[in-house]
């Protein structure tokens, strides 16, 4: 087997319009496929502005209920760029820290209380940077 890279990260939401305005309104994801009638079989795949790995807005279920996503990463190029962004789109850190190990850092959560971190790496291997 050769993966070669991961396609989609699922995040389940309660309102996939609200959750909209948080990511393609102020995080800046673009709209790259709308898929589904009505508000519980609607699927929104989302690309992060520098490409990539794609986020998938979907009605949370009882496997996924809305919230549940942990642990996913969002590298940035300026953390208090990106942090000033979201505060200005109502939402707050929870954590940061400008000494983590491999670059500052921060802790947020969408309005259904899925959990990202920032992450402003120090130095991009070129196979990651890519």
């Amino acid at each position: 087997m050769s993966i070669s890279r991961i396609a989609s990260i699922t995040v389940p939401v309660a309102d996939i319009d609200r959750a909209l305005r948080l990511y393609r309104d102020t995080l800046g994801f673009s709209v790259f496929r709308d898929l589904g009638d009505g508000p519980e079989a609607r699927a929104v795949h989302l690309t992060a502005p520098g490409g990539g790995t794609t986020i998938t807005l979907v009605h949370g279920s009882i496997d996924a209920p809305a919230g549940s996503l942990r642990g996913a990463v969002l590298q940035v190029r300026d953390l208090s760029s990106a942090l000033g962004c979201l505060r200005w789109g109502g939402i707050t850190e929870h954590w940061k820290d400008d000494g983590a190990p491999g670059g500052p850092a921060a802790l947020f959560a969408d309005e259904d209380g899925n959990v990202w971190t920032l992450w402003q790496p120090d130095a991009v291997p070129a196979a990651i940077a890519a």
